[in-house]
């Protein structure tokens, strides 16, 4: 798993769901607040050809001023790592309920919505799966999110769950 807190809670916060999701052994790299330029380094010298598949959430930081990101630059993280081969797994980010003080939620949601279809095009252009996060997201409503209106619910992972698993399925070796 690489990526932002969309992988890294499920991991930390939620890791009974870790095996219904992944089955087997999982290799989490991904950390809360994570933008697409920390992607070099979650990979480091890893092969991700060599693993079964590589679920990567990305793209709900991207957009945050600290990190000087871009759509372009974004695009250029995301496919570098892609280059490298890999059966791929994207969990397209939904957005937030709520963004954090002083920003706006409707023009942080619309730049996340900019990355998030950057990403699934990037991933699905390789050859890999792109999970609408926010299909589920709109489905469960103010269920989908934690209380500080950014991160995921437990409700929203499991909902997650099933479609992880069917999107790893072929992927299988």
């Amino acid at each position: 798993m690489l990526g932002d807190s969309n992988l890294a809670v499920l991991q930390d916060q939620y890791p009974d769901l870790v095996p219904l999701a992944f089955g087997g052994d999982v290799e989490s790299c991904a950390v809360g607040g994570a933008w697409s330029g920390s992607l070099r380094g979650q990979v480091g010298d890893r092969d991700p050809a060599s693993y079964d598949a590589v679920v990567l959430s990305i793209g709900s930081s991207d957009n945050h001023p600290a990190f000087s990101s871009s759509l372009g630059l974004f695009r250029k993280n995301v496919a570098r790592e892609l280059e490298r081969g890999g059966r791929w797994v994207a969990l397209v980010p939904p957005g937030l309920a709520r963004a954090p003080e002083p920003f706006d939620t409707s023009e942080v949601n619309d730049l996340i919505r900019d990355y998030a279809e950057v990403l699934a095009e990037l991933v699905t252009t390789a050859g890999g799966t792109a999970i609408r996060v926010r299909a589920v997201t709109d489905r469960l409503g103010p269920a989908a999110f934690d209380p500080d209106g950014m991160h995921l619910s437990r409700a929203a992972y499991e909902a997650l769950v099933p479609e992880i698993a069917e999107a790893l399925k072929p992927m299988s070796r």
